[in-house]
């Protein structure tokens, strides 16, 4: 088999048409290890969600509400969507409590995301104002590939959104079937579990 697929026009890695044993991650050991630094956001996005700020600031700790504060001055390409935007930065602040010693902005000292919780807490969709890239994790795109993302410094320093798990093997494309469908619609997520299923033998 290729080592890519193309599935409604985009590149996708063969290796999530596999059988794995693993699971989700487990918040209370991981303590979000993903959120240790800022994400990339388009600015289309962070302009939303400075549009929506009386939204969600009382979902962020006090000193953190200000949105002056929320994202840094950079401004660059992103060259690694088959689309592309220009994208800017989450803050990142110091937070002693958290293992890495660092956190984004957004990131509540209960490990939640605060652009999340004000999604879910004022009944949109959780990821109504939660960047792409986040809720995209652990896939990430790739030079125009969307891949899991397993060599990246989250991994390497302990946080596994696919951490081993003893038992029945599950395929990749139903563990991560939200984030699939985020990044390939709903017909081509529909078109690679086709494709899975026929991988692994129709099961």
């Amino acid at each position: 088999m290729n080592k890519e697929l193309i599935i409604n026009s985009l590149r996708v890695d063969a290796d999530l048409l596999q059988r794995r044993e693993v699971r989700r991650c487990n918040l209370a050991e991981c303590q979000s290890s993903c959120c240790s630094g800022g994400v990339y956001i388009t600015v289309r996005e962070a302009e939303d969600v400075l549009a929506h700020a009386e939204i969600i600031q009382p979902f962020l700790p006090e000193a953190r509400r200000d949105p002056a504060l929320w994202f840094d001055d950079s401004r660059e390409p992103d060259d690694d969507h088959p689309v592309g935007e220009m994208c800017t930065g989450t803050s990142v602040i110091n937070d002693p409590s958290h293992p890495a010693g660092t956190t984004c902005i957004f990131l509540r000292p209960d490990r939640l995301c605060a652009l999340q919780k004000a999604s879910i807490e004022t009944g949109e969709h959780p990821w109504r104002y939660k960047p792409y890239y986040c809720a995209l994790h652990p896939l990430v795109w790739d030079e125009k590939v969307l891949v899991l993302a397993e060599g990246s410094e989250v991994y390497l320093e302990g946080g596994s959104c696919n951490r081993p798990a003893p038992g029945a093997p599950i395929q990749l494309v139903e563990l991560f079937d939200d984030e699939l469908t985020l990044a390939l619609g709903a017909d081509g997520y529909s078109e690679l579990r086709t494709v899975a299923q026929q991988h692994n033998g129709g099961g």
